[in-house]
């Protein structure tokens, strides 16, 4: 076992196979996704070009660099979209929004393309990664990541409103490495009010166990540098039906809606079809904080207002982080 610490950049032997196999990996397995949403994305030339070469047949790519702690300076890495070219979402644009020291959310615009006839619906997404929670104290943790949980869901809340008709119907959905569970302060302020956002894996499991109250985990969706095996990896979603509230108005937690919970988004059909964690089996030397992928199926109908014809806009979500070569390549096997 090599134990010096080494960064995972510094040796191309080390991150080059790993790349490889995961752009490999997405192209075997998510190369239906309508978005997918990675963190701990590396700007090295030769990294992209990995990516490029495998997926850029099947997606568009858009990314968003993380400040340097040095005024003006930009970090090599940061947050990444790859929109499915002839999936159901237009990429309009990205942009960015500062939630701590060198820590981004990456604001993604996407439009559903047009259906016979139709206008297309907005869809807005939070790439995420927020802080590790370094602190010795947990609940200084617990609030950091409040914190920047409460600045994303701003920050994204104003682009959808700027960008949307004020009728039209959108999904909001923010996503990626909270490092933090789904009992965390940051979870439980996007599940409760003004924000009503639900998690897409804790309302799979009421939907099978309806009788079982409470956030619910995924299971385990990453090994970080500390050797903790942790659930910190999310997908949460609201739909906003433009002047018709979508999430009824409730003063506290224990009011919220038990269909709403169970991820049942309106009463036309939407609805959070599915979730699962992956594991992405890399052969050859890996570090040990590999990330599990997450995925969400959406369920978005919609009318047809010539016709009243239902027609079914399956979405499907992934967050999924395949790895960081910046940081120090941990448990390195020689």
């Amino acid at each position: 076992m090599d134990v010096m610490n080494h960064r995972e950049s510094e040796r191309e032997d080390w991150w080059r196979p790993r790349a490889e196999a995961v752009a490999q990996y997405i192209v075997n397995k998510f190369s239906q996704s309508d978005v997918i949403m990675l963190q701990e994305w590396w700007f090295d030339d030769s990294f992209t070009a990995i990516f490029d070469d495998a997926t850029g047949h099947l997606f568009h790519r858009i990314a968003e660099r993380r400040p340097s702690a040095q005024r003006g300076k930009m970090r090599d890495d940061g947050l990444c979209c790859l929109v499915k070219k002839d999936g159901k979402l237009d990429l309009i644009r990205s942009d960015k929004v500062l939630t701590g020291p060198q820590r981004i959310s990456q604001l993604v615009y996407c439009k559903e393309k047009v259906v016979h006839g139709s206008i297309g619906r907005g869809v807005y997404f939070a790439n995420s990664h927020l802080s590790f929670p370094g602190d010795i104290d947990p609940v200084v943790n617990d609030e950091r990541h409040a914190n920047e949980a409460r600045i994303i869901v701003e920050a994204l809340s104003r682009v959808g409103s700027h960008k949307s008709n004020k009728d039209s119907e959108s999904l909001q959905i923010i996503c990626g490495d909270f490092n933090s569970n789904s009992c965390g302060l940051a979870a439980s302020l996007l599940e409760s009010p003004p924000y009503n956002f639900v998690n897409c894996a804790s309302a799979t499991a009421q939907q099978m166990l309806s009788n079982v109250g409470g956030p619910v985990n995924i299971g385990v969706t990453h090994c970080n540098h500390l050797g903790e095996k942790v659930s910190v990896d999310h997908i949460f979603l609201r739909l906003n039906q433009g002047r018709r509230s979508a999430v009824p108005c409730v003063s506290s937690k224990m009011d919220r809606c038990a269909a709403l919970a169970m991820g049942y988004l309106d009463t036309k059909g939407s609805r959070i079809l599915h979730v699962q964690s992956d594991h992405i089996m890399i052969e050859g030397r890996q570090v040990l904080s590999d990330h599990r992928p997450v995925t969400a199926t959406i369920e978005w109908p919609r009318m047809n207002t010539m016709s009243n014809e239902t027609f079914q806009s399956d979405l499907y979500i992934n967050t999924t982080m395949p790895l960081d070569p910046l940081e120090p390549a941990w448990g390195i096997v020689q």
